[in-house]
């Protein structure tokens, strides 16, 4: 522990020697950044690894989880060589009891829609003139998105907030030329900052946004990435919210759905999934005090906190939902506001498969991760192992289980060994009261929004949960093979806002 804490200041020290220096910097910050890349550099890619090796993904596992996983796979390998059957049982049954434990989390989520009919505010904000408003930097980590950046760029001049008051930052990989040219045209010096992270491993978007950390001058700092359409007045409802709530609270998570929604039946599942997740998903594990797995985008954070965890992780290829988790465990907590950005969804199956992909083995290496302390309180052990843990669980275990219990319902097989009362009965109330009220919040979310069209295809969920189930076993093999690899989802241009339904604008405040 001791050399813990040498390094973490060590490292730390000098990253908070750089920023106090550059913020009482009156000359060029893109020079003063580059005098220091080294620094900056190493800081990004390994600060956190380096400081609280913990607490990083760059590993799979610590060694007393290797040891703990090793243990319990040599003592069911003993077991099944005197009782096979037995074991298979008995791996049934924690199966189904952990199905059982996921209905009764999503029976509190309706619950809280039952206490709770309209969204949870943040109360008692008061209005902030232009001159009480923060300093807040904006980050948006872009990798060849060049065409893309014009629609961003409007995006972000249509917020309500004093330009004065914003540090935007485009944050541009060195090798993406073509997004660097671009940037070069559109943004002028004076209302952009143009961070160019210097090529290395590992290259993730939270290795961006560490590099340009240290060098942003907001007291809030919020992501927006390329496709992002911001409610008009996201930020300015931000920082009414900051400005009551106590500083235990570092993070404030915005609502995300898609304006293409109706592009095709992957793009409408697509919303209902996101209007679950952020409608009715992470509200109630705010209900819950349980941390949140944050979105990647539309999170604003205090400077201070963010800094004082050590930034991002990047070699998590989901940094926001380790960093929900991480701020939780240094004692922190997470919010929602009630605004909305809207995104562009992916319509094609393969970039879809890829995305999801990703977003499965970065729960696995969050779990990996938060799984080597104990969680502070029963609502983190919640968060980590109902839902990020669920995650895993539906897209690897769900198929084999499914196809056991189809198959001992039909006959077709004799398993009545493998589900003997009450396991039988148990599991038959986990499968269909866990699915049936899954696919019911899928059905409800949307309509929340009065997205009434998408009721008939959030029906058709099951098949898109199948699709989850592929993309999960990908996810377990680069899980194993490529762990920091970042797949890069492809989106279009984007549409401006002018191109967006006013529906769905409205919907997005």
């Amino acid at each position: 522990m001791a050399d813990v804490e040498m390094a973490e200041d060590k490292q730390l020290s000098a990253l908070m020697a750089f920023r106090n220096e550059l913020l009482s910097h009156e000359g060029s910050v893109s020079m003063f950044r580059a005098q220091h890349q080294d620094l900056l550099t190493r800081g990004a890619c390994e600060a956190l690894a380096e400081a609280s090796p913990e607490l990083s993904a760059k590993r799979r596992f610590s060694r007393p989880q290797l040891i703990t996983l090793w243990s319990i796979g040599v003592l069911i390998l003993i077991a099944a060589l005197f009782s096979f059957r037995g074991v298979l049982v008995g791996l049934n049954a924690a199966f189904i009891l952990y199905g059982l434990a996921l209905c009764l989390f999503r029976l509190s989520l309706v619950a809280n829609i039952i206490r709770e009919a309209r969204p949870r505010r943040i109360r008692n904000t008061e209005p902030l003139s232009d001159d009480a408003l923060p300093l807040i930097t904006i980050l948006c980590p872009l990798y060849k998105e060049e065409e893309s950046l014009p629609n961003l760029l409007g995006a972000l001049d249509r917020l309500d907030y004093p330009r004065e008051k914003l540090d935007i930052k485009i944050v541009l990989e060195a090798d993406d030329e073509f997004t660097r040219k671009a940037a070069a045209k559109a943004c002028k010096p004076g209302k952009y900052d143009v961070v160019i992270v210097p090529e290395g491993q590992p290259k993730t978007k939270p290795k961006a946004c560490n590099y340009a950390l240290w060098s942003a001058r907001g007291e809030y700092i919020v992501i927006y990435d390329a496709e992002d359409r911001p409610a008009r007045d996201q930020l300015r409802r931000a920082a009414e919210a900051f400005a009551v709530l106590p500083p235990t609270v570092a993070c404030l998570q915005a609502r995300l759905n898609y304006y293409n929604r109706e592009a095709s039946w992957l793009t409408r599942i697509f919303a209902a999934e996101y209007a679950y997740i952020f409608d009715i998903l992470l509200p109630g594990l705010t209900s819950l005090g349980a941390p949140l797995p944050l979105g990647g985008t539309s999170n604003i954070f205090r400077t201070e906190a963010l800094l004082a965890i050590g930034g991002w992780d990047p070699h998590n290829v989901t940094e926001d939902a380790d960093i929900g988790m991480r701020l939780a465990a240094k004692g922190y907590t997470s919010r929602m506001l009630d605004t909305t950005t809207l995104e562009e969804a992916t319509n094609g199956l393969g970039a879809w498969f890829r995305q999801r992909t990703r977003w499965i083995k970065g729960y696995m290496q969050s779990w990996a991760v938060h799984s080597r302390y104990l969680p502070k309180s029963p609502a983190h052990a919640l968060t980590l192992h109902l839902v990020i843990g669920g995650v895993i669980v539906a897209s690897l275990f769900n198929p084999i289980f499914w196809v056991l219990y189809i198959v001992w319902l039909s006959g077709i097989v004799d398993l009545d060994w493998l589900f003997p009362a009450p396991l039988g009965a148990l599991a038959t109330i986990g499968f269909l009261a866990g699915n049936l009220i899954l696919l019911w919040l899928y059905m409800l979310a949307p309509m929340r929004r009065r997205w009434h069209d998408l009721v008939p295809y959030a029906l058709t969920s099951p098949a898109y949960w199948v699709l989850q189930m592929a993309a999960g076993y990908r996810a377990a093999w680069q899980f194993i093979t490529s762990p920091h690899y970042w797949e890069k989802t492809e989106h279009g241009a984007g549409l401006a806002h002018e191109e967006i339904a006013e529906r769905d604008l409205e919907a997005s405040t």
